[in-house]
């Protein structure tokens, strides 16, 4: 990298060094990320033992579990990659 590129972008890194940078940073938007969904399915995973919930329609109850199911899927997307970066380090 010239001196020219590197006053541009305002790093003297490279490639490898940005790949990592940017790699780091996106796991980490990805454990707050991660800390949001989970308490937002705590949540869900409440309503069902509120007073109301047996009052609902079947209809709104088909739709509560369909969005609970998304909710732990949607959990399990987001660990998953968190899960395994330090498994990657430790097989190089």
């Amino acid at each position: 990298m010239s001196s020219s590129e590197a006053r541009r972008t305002g790093r003297d890194e490279s490639p490898e060094e940005r790949a990592d940078r940017r790699w780091n940073e996106l796991l980490q938007e990805v454990r707050v990320a991660q800390t949001g969904v989970q308490i937002l399915f705590g949540f869900l995973l409440t309503v069902v033992f509120t007073p109301r919930f047996p009052t609902l329609t079947s209809t709104d109850q088909t739709i509560y579990v369909v969005t609970v199911l998304l909710g732990a899927a949607t959990t399990g997307a987001l660990v998953g990659p968190v899960s395994f970066h330090p498994v990657s380090y430790t097989h190089l």
